[in-house]
């Protein structure tokens, strides 16, 4: 009986190593064993992408108690389109990557907001952080740093070609503002640029590809869609 204390003591604190280890060893979120990988293009990242049977090198990251956003693959104006659709929920969907940004800089898509998020919370803000449409990104570089950032359509605040950082992370603008709700907008960001404005160094590769859409924080609805989502070796837009 004397000795029941120390097992117990001994055996929650294996239990603790072994947690540890685990979370210590473990990969990345977003590795599947299957990377995109190309080192010419254009490469079409939704040409793949099953939103019925998500897999072949997709994940969805969702959060605790928050309700996954609606990733639909459709039709919208005659084309194949990924439809994002929010009611107080949000979730990422991302494309496992290694692809060179010497090789393929250029991000170039078409995106249209249909329900924009309409709230009152500053979108400056954690609480207020929500966007309609956003690309989820993550680069690394030969020393093995990691780096994220954002592409955002704003709500109210921004200009495309602004900033928005929270704490130290980076959402880069490309569009937004009610006068632009309801059309496709074609967009194209030089990732080279952008890994440099973030605060990467060294030769850099895209890890991760995402689609960040949510209105969790700030509650509401949104829905909007993207299409011809590529990478290129040129500027195409």
């Amino acid at each position: 009986m004397a000795n029941w204390p120390f097992k117990i003591g001994a055996g929650l604190i294996l239990i603790s190593a072994g947690y540890l280890a685990y979370n210590t060893l473990k990969p990345p979120f977003w590795e599947t064993n299957q990377p995109l990988q190309a080192s010419s293009g254009p490469v079409d990242f939704l040409e793949d992408l099953d939103t019925n049977n998500v897999g072949n090198g997709w994940k969805e990251r969702t959060f605790f108690r928050i309700t996954p956003t609606q990733y639909t693959m459709t039709e919208e104006d005659g084309a194949p389109a990924l439809r994002c659709t929010t009611d107080h929920s949000g979730s990422i969907l991302a494309r496992d990557t290694d692809i060179a940004l010497s090789d393929l800089p250029f991000l170039t898509w078409e995106w249209k907001v249909t329900d924009p998020i309409s709230s009152g919370v500053d979108e400056d803000t954690r609480d207020g952080d929500d966007h309609p449409l956003r690309f989820y990104l993550r680069f690394t570089n030969d020393a093995g740093e990691s780096k994220g950032a954002e592409i955002i359509w704003s709500n109210q605040k921004y200009e495309a070609g602004d900033y928005k950082i929270i704490g130290s992370f980076y959402h880069l603008v490309a569009n937004g503002l009610d006068e632009n709700i309801g059309a496709w907008h074609a967009q194209s960001v030089d990732l080279r640029k952008l890994y440099s404005d973030i605060g990467g160094t060294g030769t850099a590769r895209l890890d991760v590809l995402g689609f960040f859409c949510d209105s969790d924080n700030a509650g509401g609805t949104s829905d909007g869609y993207f299409r011809d989502v590529q990478l290129s070796a040129e500027n195409t837009q």
